[in-house]
């Protein structure tokens, strides 16, 4: 039997945007930073709650499910694309930025089937997009029924604010500052199934790398009673490093090499993670043109990028037989490496 495919894609976005210059003039950092947010490489990202509002825990939870709730559904709808929910057997739902119980994607009022099981995934940060597309796969796999795996993220009810924006917290290397100039906010969604579509790949092969020794460069933490970004400075540096390593034994496994893979779906973490992720790889620029074009217009939206990065992908011009690759990175620091291939 052949494996899934990747039968359709949708991604959504708060209606609102800002230019990188106006939530900087918004969050009244000193002049000197705006280089941080300038060499982003960012030209806007989308908000549900802007930055500059204070929020107590309780209106972030609120806003989160409001938000969340709003752009879930409209993904899942954009996904289907007119197919019946009903037909939907199983539901993963990933998202770091919120908590409720049950999961966003319970509460969406869609049309699922009373039947339909569910998956809510947590803690895995911006690399959540990697254990919902696998359990997805697993769930088609096993049963030969169709799944939907979606990601959601209002990175903009997690703001930790400043005391003062005039001067930065340091005691982390100025981490909340970095933070507050890459995350927006998006929804994506994957429907996994098959049919005979040659522009639907073909899920072929999974590999993940996780080093425990990294917890304390990438996640969240509490402070306060408040969800606080933990991004190190490291990360750009040791980031591509578990990438390879989870890249490295998918590719042998299936007797492929770098410039066998046409197409690459890199989670667009940041400017320098990006730069680092190619030339830790040995990857053309011109491989990273989807993951630097989802970063400039929509920021690093967490676990939802990969989808909106798969979505450019599926209007390009792929050809049956071309090999894909998604890389994904999130907190740990883990790096999920996934194999596709479009075909009959």
């Amino acid at each position: 039997m052949k494996p899934p495919k990747i039968i359709s894609i949708g991604f959504a976005v708060p209606p609102i945007s800002y230019t990188q210059r106006e939530i900087f003039d918004q969050l009244g950092y000193p002049h000197h930073f705006w280089r941080i947010y300038e060499e982003a490489a960012i030209d806007k990202r989308h908000f549900w709650v802007p930055f500059s509002q204070p929020l107590t825990w309780q209106e972030a939870t609120d806003h989160y499910r409001e938000g969340a709730i709003q752009l879930t559904r409209e993904v899942v709808k954009q996904c289907l694309d007119g197919r019946d929910p009903g037909d939907i057997a199983h539901i993963c739902f990933q998202s770091c930025t919120g908590y409720e119980c049950p999961s966003i994607a319970h509460r969406i009022d869609v049309g699922f089937s009373p039947r339909a099981s569910y998956t809510p995934i947590l803690g895995t940060g911006c690399e959540g997009s990697y254990p919902g597309l696998r359990r997805a796969w697993d769930f088609t796999i096993a049963t030969g029924k169709t799944s939907l795996a979606i990601s959601t993220e209002i990175c903009s009810v997690c703001h930790f604010p400043e005391e003062d924006g005039a001067n930065p917290d340091q005691t982390r290397e100025f981490e909340l500052l970095r933070a507050n100039a890459i995350f927006g906010d998006g929804a994506a969604a994957v429907l996994v199934g098959y049919d005979d579509d040659p522009r639907h790949p073909y899920l072929l092969d999974f590999e993940n790398y996780f080093d425990p020794e990294n917890m304390k460069y990438l996640g969240f933490l509490w402070q306060d009673g408040r969800l606080r970004c933990l991004l190190s400075r490291q990360v750009p540096k040791i980031a591509p490093k578990m990438c390879a390593k989870a890249l490295k034994p998918l590719l042998e496994r299936n007797g492929l090499s770098i410039q066998d893979i046409k197409w690459w779906v890199i989670h667009p973490g940041g400017r320098a993670i990006l730069d680092n992720i190619r030339d830790e790889i040995g990857l053309p620029e011109e491989k990273m043109f989807l993951s630097r074009e989802v970063l400039r217009q929509f920021g690093n939206c967490s676990s939802a990028s990969i989808g909106i990065v798969g979505k450019l992908l599926m209007g390009e011009n792929v050809k049956p037989g071309d090999w894909g690759m998604i890389i994904s990175l999130g907190a740990g620091l883990s790096a999920g490496a996934t194999l596709f291939k479009f075909g009959g």
